[in-house]
């Protein structure tokens, strides 16, 4: 699958509200702590993508990763989509504890 560490750290943004906004403020931050110990083994190109990226909402940061995925011609057919996070994600979602979800594909 092309692009799975991006995948991954959508993932993991999506399921802790505090891996998300560290993400959101300090992306070079969150790659080098990574997730639970998962390290995100991302391409140079997929490195500077998320480092670029200015988002206040993980929607609109999902959103520039499948904008940039779509223009290299391979993003319809992994399943990327806004919708595809913006269902599953919530302002008021409470995620603090300690929630260690296996990293998997989102599709739409």
């Amino acid at each position: 699958m092309k692009h799975k560490s991006l995948n991954q750290l959508l993932c993991a943004a999506m399921v802790n509200s505090r891996f998300r906004e560290t993400l959101l403020r300090d992306p070079v931050r969150a790659l080098t702590a990574g997730y639970y110990g998962h390290d995100f083994s991302l391409a140079p190109d997929e490195r500077e993508l998320v480092i670029g990226i200015q988002a206040q909402r993980l929607e609109d940061f999902a959103e520039q990763v499948y904008c940039w995925i779509s223009g290299n011609g391979s993003g319809k057919e992994y399943g990327w989509s806004p919708e595809s996070v913006s269902v599953m994600t919530g302002s008021d979602s409470d995620d603090s504890t300690d929630f260690r979800p296996a990293l998997v594909p989102v599709y739409a």
